[in-house]
């Protein structure tokens, strides 16, 4: 089964805020946040969360990576919920120390606002993205016990970035992938989501394919249940290397020129697609990595013979 809708997916999971940048809510004894979406849909998650909780308060927000759509309200919910813990990676704390970073997580933002203001049914605030600090700088291969019942273990995925982590709670058989397991359109078009390193990427998503996910969250758009859970990895391992495929071939025909390749790549990925989606400048700067990501993957093969 696939949910493209905010609201319960199942008894104790929640999509709040906005179904194309989400916030995952699974709730119980110690309620626990999955990213912080965009800044200026603050309000939204806050009020959604606010519903399923009443005046409960989230133990933890779990990041996945340190992309301006995934920690964009990190700094609101911390106000809100001053006890809350906010968790990571090592990498998403140096991230969020570089005033470079910030800047462009915070014009991102800015952008995004702008692109959703007007859409049916989503309300946005001005807030500008903050930085902050993280309460726990994560390891792959730790686990936090969250009560008797539950427990959340902690994974190492990179490939979409270095500072990726992916969150595995086995009693609930539910995976929190993000873009570690690409991103499905809605549409059957699963987007190849590695950005530095593309052998990375896909170790990790074999790595993820192997667990018996029940339930699996993407990081935009789409939650997946029962037998679709598997069924989309195993699509994303199929995908990457024809999306591979692709850019090498637009590579050689546009003798290396990266900007013609964006250009090629963008035509068949971003332009023929409806809204919501990534806005045009996320876009473009995500698919030049990739296109360079790819080039110097190409260059290193022809040097090693």
């Amino acid at each position: 089964m696939q949910s493209d809708q905010t609201g319960q997916i199942s008894k104790d999971l929640y999509v709040v805020g906005s179904a194309p940048f989400p916030i995952y809510l699974l709730d119980g004894p110690v309620p626990i946040l999955f990213d912080a979406g965009l800044t200026a849909l603050g309000l939204m998650y806050e009020a959604d969360i606010r519903k399923i909780l009443g005046n409960r308060t989230p133990g933890y927000l779990f990041l996945t990576h340190s992309h301006f759509d995934h920690i964009g309200a990190a700094s609101h919910l911390k106000v809100v919920y001053p006890t809350m813990k906010v968790a990571g990676s090592e990498r998403t704390q140096h991230v969020l120390q570089s005033d470079r970073a910030i800047q462009l997580i915070r014009d991102l933002n800015q952008e995004a606002r702008e692109s959703l203001e007007g859409v049916s049914g989503v309300s946005t605030c001005k807030d500008s993205f903050e930085p902050f600090d993280l309460d726990l700088k994560l390891k792959g291969g730790e686990t936090i016990e969250l009560n008797s019942d539950c427990h959340i273990e902690v994974m190492n995925t990179p490939g979409h970035t270095w500072d990726f982590m992916s969150y595995w709670v086995p009693e609930k058989k539910l995976l929190i992938a993000s873009e570690a397991v690409g991103c499905d359109d809605g549409a059957g078009y699963i987007f190849s989501e590695f950005l530095v390193d593309y052998d990375a990427y896909v170790e990790s998503l074999k790595g993820l394919s192997q667990l018996d996910a029940n339930v699996l969250c993407l990081g935009h758009r789409l939650v997946l249940t029962g037998t679709d859970a598997p069924a989309h990895m195993h699509r994303s391992l199929e995908q990457a290397p024809r999306f591979l495929s692709m850019v090498e071939e637009f590579l050689k025909e546009e003798e290396g020129d990266i900007d013609r390749t964006v250009a090629r790549v963008k035509a068949v990925e971003w332009d023929p697609k409806p809204w919501p989606k990534q806005t045009e400048s996320a876009y473009v700067i995500n698919t030049r990595i990739r296109v360079i990501t790819i080039s110097k993957r190409m260059e290193q093969k022809q040097e090693k013979g």
